[in-house]
């Protein structure tokens, strides 16, 4: 029996990966969590495979999968998400996942996945490698990727894009500047760039202000 965790912020999701699995013998859902801390602090070692999310509230999959690897270096880890960019698909491969599948998978290939990585084998799908494949020789898909960004973190953002300053920023929202900083990096982390212009140039490329 392969026991298996999903991390996903949509209890729809979750309780579709349930019932696709549900008859099954060989494969057991054992833990479902909704966000990146959880799933760090709190999947069981007992467990072989993870299902987890790119766009979580706290973060992405992608960054996550590297750290969850670190503690638990025994664990495979397979995509599973709606974005078929084949940046995310290389990327979350090179930081240690085993396999990738898009949320619209069939129960079929699911379970083949899940058995195929669990035995220590990489799992693409043929959709997917054909994206890798059409990336290799220069034709690229336009990424769909729109990361999740509390109230707070739009309105930082904002500011950060009006070229304020964090002791500006601190000020006008009455906050400290150790927060601002705070939340920057975690802007940094979900945009997957590294500065603040980065952070500009994607927010305008994805019309997130």
């Amino acid at each position: 029996m392969i026991p298996i965790a999903i991390t996903d912020d949509h209890p729809i999701v979750i309780e579709g990966i349930k019932t696709m699995l549900y008859s099954n013998k060989e494969i057991q859902l054992q833990q479902s969590f909704e966000n990146i801390k959880d799933t760090i602090e709190s999947i069981n070692s007992s467990i072989n495979v993870l299902l987890l999310d790119i766009n979580l509230p706290d973060g992405n999959g992608i960054n996550a999968c590297k750290d969850l690897l670190k503690k638990h270096p025994d664990l495979k880890i397979i995509a599973l998400t709606n974005f078929e960019d084949s940046i995310f698909i290389k990327q979350i491969l090179k930081n240690g996942a085993m396999g990738y599948l898009l949320k619209n998978t069939s129960k079929k290939e699911l379970i083949e996945a899940i058995k195929e990585v669990a035995n220590g084998n990489r799992y693409l799908p043929k959709h997917i490698q054909d994206i890798l494949l059409n990336d290799s020789i220069g034709i690229n898909q336009t990424s769909s990727f729109i990361p999740k960004l509390t109230q707070r973190e739009k309105e930082i953002l904002q500011l950060i894009i009006q070229e304020f300053t964090t002791e500006e920023i601190a000020v006008k929202l009455f906050i400290s500047a150790k927060t601002v900083d705070s939340h920057r990096s975690n802007l940094i982390q979900k945009l997957g760039v590294r500065n603040s212009a980065g952070l500009v140039r994607v927010a305008l490329e994805k019309g997130l202000v």
